[in-house]
């Protein structure tokens, strides 16, 4: 998908107030795509929990490998039984007879506890490529709202800059965010006014008589 592009000119520096909190067509536009990728993505099948899959991956993989050894042992045990001159030696023959009938217990055990896990695999597995397969399906509107949401921070950074600039910014600007920040804790800032400016500008747009604050 291509970027989106630039919905607002830079801020000039003589700006007022009012025309800071004006939201133009093409703020709006970048709007409508950020509600579109959210609308899209809450109708999303859940995802199953990424620590559970990566566990019950694990846990297959030891599984089939504990099977693969004992298989491998009963093999080597039935060839050694095989072999004429086993005869010869009783004791080790009827040794030999007694671990191949365990292991063959093991293997049993070990092909049931294999097929639990490789069923509650199958399953989360089953979840994720459901999940997955939404995604890929509405990759374009997904697409567009994370570059819409790009586009609306570049713009949020501007119009804080233009905010700061005023000789009397807006009460909730100064007052309600604390402007000028406090040394030390310019990044915090920066964070909590991009999430009002963004909450402040969405409800203007879906509630355009909203009270001033």
């Amino acid at each position: 998908m291509p970027a989106v592009p630039t919905a607002r000119a830079p801020v000039d520096d003589r700006a007022t107030a009012g025309a800071l909190d004006e939201i133009g067509d093409e703020e709006r536009w970048l709007w409508r795509l950020v509600v579109d990728a959210e609308r899209v993505s809450a109708l999303a099948p859940p995802a199953p929990d990424a620590d559970r899959l990566a566990c019950a991956e694990q846990r297959y993989v030891a599984a089939c490998q504990a099977e693969q050894r004992i298989q491998t042992r009963i093999r080597a045990t039935e060839a050694a039984l095989a072999r004429p001159g086993s005869w010869l030696r009783p004791a080790h023959r009827s040794a030999l007879a007694k671990h191949l009938k365990e292991d063959r217990a093991a293997a049993v055990l070990a092909a049931v506890q294999r097929g639990r896990v490789e069923e509650v695999l199958n399953r989360l597995r089953t979840v994720a490529a459901a999940h997955a397969s939404y995604l890929a399906k509405h990759h374009a509107t997904l697409a567009a709202g994370r570059n819409a949401r790009a586009e609306l921070e570049r713009i949020f950074d501007d119009l804080i800059d233009g905010y700061a600039r005023l000789q009397a910014p807006p009460a909730w600007f100064r007052f309600g965010l604390g402007f000028p920040p406090p040394p030390g804790a310019q990044r915090e800032w920066l964070a909590q006014a991009r999430e009002t400016l963004a909450q402040r500008r969405r409800l203007a747009i879906e509630q355009p008589h909203w009270p001033e604050m």
